[in-house]
């Protein structure tokens, strides 16, 4: 136990935060990801009541009008959700895991999706159907993608939600799969997509003229597919320490990431 202490104190956050702003001011450009459910805000039994404060959304305003910064929001949630949540115009938004992504006023979505559709709102409505008995189960359409969120259910393991999403989705077995997050099973479309491959294809679709240095800051197990495809140049930040996390920094909860955003504004400010 001591030594997993002694290793994540080395990588963390407010221990080495001037040695990787130092790494930020040297960067003509920053690409920064930035996941929204606890990353920015806490975790909440209600995904509805994870709201930014007025003061957290005038800091992310600032970081859209840094010239030098592309800054967006990385989501499980749906696209709609997500920019309506934040909604600070300037910064790309990708929802669902990456297969909607909002940028310069062009959407663009995987186009694999359309073959998905009619069966994912057969899905829905059978997961509806049959957790309709459930106190405090939420199951949540998010067009491309559903969730079903347990954090407030009682008296029902995870592994007898598991059971019921397995039923459901044994007619379509091929077509979709099941990932866990934080109190919450997802079902997406069975393509070859995750948060590192969005990542690729936001720094294509960007088009900037240089190499940005990225930074990416989440806290999910979806999020480490990002932290996997970062170069080795890139800085990765996990909110909650895990073992065996391909991040290469860690903080504790959402406020040391806002305190972070704020000394990368006060970079742009000293750089005037």
């Amino acid at each position: 136990m001591q030594r997993i202490i002694l290793y994540s104190v080395k990588r963390y956050l407010s221990n080495l935060i001037e040695e990787i702003i130092e790494r930020a001011a040297t960067s003509s450009h920053i690409l920064l990801f930035l996941d929204y459910d606890g990353t920015l805000v806490p975790i909440c039994k209600e995904p509805s009541l994870a709201k930014l404060s007025l003061n957290d959304k005038r800091l992310l305003e600032k970081l859209s009008r840094i010239p030098w910064f592309s800054t967006g929001i990385i989501s499980g949630r749906s696209l709609e959700d997500i920019r309506s949540l934040v909604g600070v115009k300037g910064l790309f938004y990708a929802g669902n895991h990456g297969f909607e992504i909002a940028f310069q006023g062009i959407v663009w979505v995987h186009p694999a999706l359309n073959s998905f559709k009619v069966e994912l709102q057969e899905i829905t409505r059978k997961l509806k159907y049959h957790t309709r008995g459930i106190n405090g189960i939420l199951v949540e359409d998010k067009r491309e993608t559903v969730s079903v969120h347990y954090r407030k259910v009682t008296g029902m393991t995870p592994g007898e939600i598991i059971k019921i999403i397995s039923m459901v989705l044994e007619p379509y077995a091929k077509m979709f799969t099941v990932t866990r997050g934080k109190k919450v099973y997802e079902v997406r479309p069975n393509i070859d997509w995750d948060k590192g491959k969005a990542v690729v294809k936001i720094s294509q679709l960007l088009d900037l003229q240089t190499k940005p240095l990225k930074i990416y800051i989440g806290d999910d197990q979806t999020d480490e597919d990002a932290f996997k495809m970062l170069g080795e140049d890139d800085i990765s930040i996990r909110v909650g320490y895990k073992k065996g996390s391909k991040a290469q920094y860690f903080c504790k909860r959402s406020s040391e990431v806002l305190q972070f955003l704020k000394k990368l504004v006060m970079l742009n400010n000293s750089k005037k």
